[in-house]
């Protein structure tokens, strides 16, 4: 298996070689410039808005690391969901449990285990992360009603808050349409895998509507690996006049899980056991609603102003564990989630010195009451967390080529905690409550930021921003005495470079320095010493003819404890991705990637000496795509190499990923 990685590996190394290069035998040969006229421009840097700091801006712009992933890409991609569509883009690492979107990890920049609370990741403006370690419920975002996904890298701690440490990840779904039209997606795979979903968009007058629902049925790769889950959600805005609009939406998502848990390392290179469980009984269940109403107004040379509620209510039963002389409602641990945000947000626009200039206002408020019963004899855990933030940002352009933003947040933290047990009275268990514990601190943040723009189509940036984190319940539950919140320190410098129409670049080195990190062992403590992170993250996007695209990236991080220098456990050194949408004629294109991601310590494996590292892996994907009038037919195969991998383990249990699979489909559309 070793001699087939290097094979590949030096596959991989060519291809991006040849990704790069073709561009300058253009640019020479056919004596391409940058002013030609005439010739359609694949991308600009410009043209591309996103909403980084909640504000709109081109990309140019924004001094750190940014990513935009548009519909188009969604579509030409091979990916099925939002786990394989991140994990080909620089700097991501993704781990998932038991091989699909349920309860898979999104990294950002290294931060290893505590990624689902390091790394934030928004659906509209509503935060998607738990308030426990189990991180954002990814599986609950359909990907075919995804508009553009923003990978924000770096410290977002000024504009986002708590939890802004790896990035923020800020999925933006289609809005209401405009036009009446309908799409029927449907498609079946490998371990008997339905996927299917409809939407309607319409309008009722000046109310534009979006409605969409799936139904997702998988057995799994691995025994007691099924999952199952459905979805119905709605999206509708309303503009009063050019000034007044209103925006609401609203989502309710259910699903059914196994949990076949871990096999030991021979087990996981064999085909024949690592699909096997010991696990034959334990499940899950979740339930998940969320809602967000907008308000924005446009007071014309005073500025606009937005204001935001969201909610999000979730409920998880599970077992794990199973004892069949115990009914299973008897041993269902309960999970219950109540989280209620606020966002007040105000631009303002203006012109100083000949140039324009921003400046940005935020309040925001989260309140979340979590319940947690483990049973059947317990603990239960009770708590009652709220913060309030407010955050200015500020964008100053200093001649035409150099602009400055600076930024600081000031978040106040209050929680309420409390262990209860089930005690015997008598013949009887009866639960007994507990001392509540009270936690309140003052949290800051701030950012500086240039970019500089040497040419219109070359450009540099930097930032230094700082960090912070604060405990989540999980973590407060089981802690040993003084756990506080974690401080980073990050600082970045990278550039921007669009050669002629044919490519364009990006290259970051980021360094961060992370003061009392959280993390477990036998049980949640800060650390003693200092966690650096250090690296550099390159993408670049190619198009050698009008129907070919190619990308590639690569990310090298150097994650490790500052006195020891011992690694941080399932960060992976060295990362790549290549890929390739080859428009072969009018009706029929192929897609193909590549993901390579190096080998990573144990996650119990903190002084780097006690098990075997994971190996690295290769998984290459493809997908034919036919398309017709208003129909679609496409077929893929993912793992085309049919490898053996696993993205997570702990003392060498390991979570097998599944092999080669094959999936077929259709979308039609009517408008």
């Amino acid at each position: 298996m070793k001699r087939n990685n290097t094979i590949k590996i030096f596959a991989l190394a060519a291809f991006l070689a040849l990704l790069i290069h073709p561009a300058f035998l253009f640019a020479q040969d056919n004596g391409i410039s940058d002013e030609e006229e005439g010739t359609p421009v694949p991308f600009e840097l410009d043209a591309i808005v996103v909403t980084a700091n909640k504000v709109k801006e081109p990309v140019s712009d924004i001094s750190t690391h940014v990513t935009v992933i548009s519909s188009d890409d969604i579509k030409a991609s091979t990916a099925k969901n939002i786990i394989e569509l991140l994990d080909q883009e620089a700097g991501v690492n993704v781990r998932s449990t038991f091989g699909n979107d349920k309860q898979a990890v999104v990294d950002l920049r290294g931060m290893g285990d505590t990624a689902g609370s390091n790394v934030i990741v928004m659906v509209d403006d509503l935060m998607l992360n738990a308030p426990d370690q189990s991180g954002p419920s990814l599986a609950s975002v359909p990907i075919e009603q995804i508009e553009r996904i923003e990978i924000v890298r770096g410290a977002g701690s000024v504009v986002y808050g708590n939890g802004a440490v790896g990035g923020v990840i800020n999925i933006i779904t289609k809005e209401a349409g405009k036009t009446p039209s309908a799409q029927f997606y449907s498609s079946y795979g490998s371990y008997n895998t339905f996927d299917n979903r409809v939407s309607l968009d319409g309008n009722l007058k000046d109310i534009y509507l979006n409605l969409n629902a799936g139904i997702y049925d998988s057995d799994g790769y691995r025994d007691n690996g099924f999952f199952e889950k459905k979805d119905i959600g709605a999206k509708s805005s309303y503009a009063i006049n050019d000034r007044f609009s209103f925006k609401a939406s609203g989502f309710y998502y259910e699903d059914e899980y196994g949990l076949p848990g871990p096999v030991g390392k021979e087990d996981s290179n064999s085909r024949s056991k690592r699909v096997k469980t010991n696990r034959p009984d334990d499940f899950g269940e979740t339930s998940e609603a969320r809602g967000r109403f907008e308000v924005e107004m446009d007071f014309e040379k005073w500025g606009t102003l937005s204001l935001k509620r969201g909610y999000l209510f979730r409920d998880n039963r599970y077992v794990i564990g199973y004892n069949p002389r115990i009914s299973k409602n008897d041993q269902k641990n309960k999970i219950d989630e109540d989280t209620r945000q606020f966002d007040l947000n105000y631009v303002k626009n203006y012109t100083f010195g000949g140039h324009s200039q921003i400046f940005q206002l935020g309040i925001d408020h989260f309140k979340t009451e979590y319940f947690r019963e483990e049973n059947p004899d317990g603990p239960r855990k009770n708590s009652e967390t709220e913060s309030y933030g407010i955050f200015i940002n500020n964008r100053w352009s200093i001649t035409n080529n150099l602009m400055l933003n600076a930024g600081s947040r000031y978040n106040y933290y209050q929680g309420d905690f409390r262990t209860d047990e089930k005690k015997v009275f008598g013949d009887g268990k009866i639960w007994v409550n507990g001392d509540t514990s009270n936690s309140e601190w003052d949290n800051s943040a701030y950012s500086i930021g240039f970019t500089y723009a040497m040419s219109s189509k070359t450009s540099s940036f930097g930032s230094y921003a700082t960090s912070f984190r604060i405990p989540n319940v999980d973590e407060f539950a089981e802690s040993e005495e003084g756990l506080h919140p974690q401080k980073g320190y990050h600082g970045e410098i990278g550039g921007r470079h669009q050669l002629g129409n044919f490519m364009s670049m990006t290259i970051a080195l980021f360094d961060i320095r992370i003061h009392d990190e959280i993390y477990y062992s036998d049980i949640n403590r800060n650390y003693d010493e200092e966690t650096i992170r250090q690296g550099i993250e390159m993408d670049c996007t190619l198009y050698p003819t009008e129907d070919i695209r190619l990308r590639g990236s690569y990310t090298f991080t150097k994650a490790e404890f500052d006195k020891t220098n011992a690694t941080i456990p399932l960060v992976p050194e060295h990362m790549a991705s290549i890929g390739m949408h080859w428009q072969l004629v009018n009706q029929l294109s192929l897609s193909l990637s590549g993901t390579y991601t190096g080998s990573r310590f144990d996650g119990n494996d903190m002084d780097n000496d006690r098990y075997e590292k994971l190996d690295d892996a290769f998984i290459f994907d493809g997908k034919l795509t036919y398309e017709y009038k208003n129909l679609m037919i496409f077929a893929g195969i993912n793992n085309m190499f049919n490898e053996l991998y696993s993205t997570s383990a702990y003392s060498e249990q390991y979570y097998p990923m599944p092999e080669r699979t094959i999936y077929g489909g259709i979308r039609w559309t009517y408008f």
